[in-house]
């Protein structure tokens, strides 16, 4: 009981130090955060290509070939044209059939090169949030962060696009949310708590991770209906915007990671009167 009344306490004063949106916005304009964004979109979009081709070649390897003529070509290719199929197939046969190794290696140092890049440019970024922005040098604090949260992506992407083949169903529905919505915690709270260059509050990492997740399980559920209901790749126009659309989905998700760190420091700024929170 006597640890109750205090963090009751702390509750009520970040609900009354929420920030309003011209603190966001003026936040946002002073830390370039919109730019910032960009950068870590433009490095989380060149990792997809590796990846797909990592994937792939450890099909390939493990003896999965099926995964991709059974189960993603059939989804694919009603959604593009067919010389963009045709490109596509041939590339996933040639990666499933030939070339395992290069791809599980090269490829492997390439999606962990741009994941890390996209961390440090995170780091960076946390940093000037949090008012300890020194340049400090490349290590690899950055390496470990970019896969760990990444694997915890990746898998709370698989519970909502893949869970409907383990759990159907409303209940199942619910299920994988909330198994996406935990491994998104541990993902954000891995960065709010590890990537500015001082580790951040315990109970204050909570509150910003908690913000972030449910922003991005918002956005994340309106893109899958855009690409559900309403993309039309299989057009000419609807390839491109489909490029557009992925650009500014993972712009958004990045600004949201950025906008929830920015509105963590406000609020404690507001309630402590120090940047960092202690």
């Amino acid at each position: 009981m006597g640890l109750a009344h205090p963090l009751s306490s702390l509750s009520r004063q970040r609900s009354a130090a929420l920030p309003d949106v011209a603190e966001i916005v003026d936040g946002f304009r002073r830390y370039e955060l919109l730019i910032r964004a960009s950068a870590i979109a433009f490095r989380v979009l060149l990792a997809l290509i590796p990846f797909s081709l990592f994937t792939l070649a450890l099909a390939g390897t493990l003896g999965l070939d099926s995964l991709w003529s059974d189960h993603l070509a059939p989804e694919i290719s009603p959604k593009v044209s067919p010389a963009v199929f045709e490109i596509l197939d041939t590339t996933a046969r040639k990666v499933l059939a030939e070339r395992q190794l290069f791809w599980m290696t090269v490829g492997f140092a390439l999606l962990v090169w741009e994941l890390s890049a996209a961390t440090r440019a995170v780091m960076r970024s946390f940093d000037v949030i949090y008012g300890t922005d020194k340049m400090r040098p490349i290590g690899l604090r950055s390496v470990w962060l970019a896969l760990a949260s990444g694997l915890c992506i990746l898998g709370s992407a698989a519970a909502l696009q893949l869970g409907p083949l383990a759990l159907d169903g409303p209940l199942g529905a619910i299920a994988r949310y909330l198994i996406a919505a935990a491994l998104l915690w541990l993902a954000v709270a891995l960065l709010v708590r590890f990537a500015p260059q001082e580790p951040q509050p315990l109970g204050w990492v909570s509150f910003g991770t908690t913000v972030v997740v449910a922003a991005w399980l918002i956005t994340w559920t309106v893109y899958g209906l855009y690409l559900t209901h309403i993309a039309d790749p299989g057009s000419a126009f609807g390839a491109f915007a489909a490029i557009i659309v992925l650009l500014s989905f993972l712009q958004l998700s990045a600004s949201v990671l950025l906008g929830g760190a920015l509105s963590d420091a406000l609020i404690r700024k507001a309630v402590t009167g120090d940047r960092q929170g202690k």
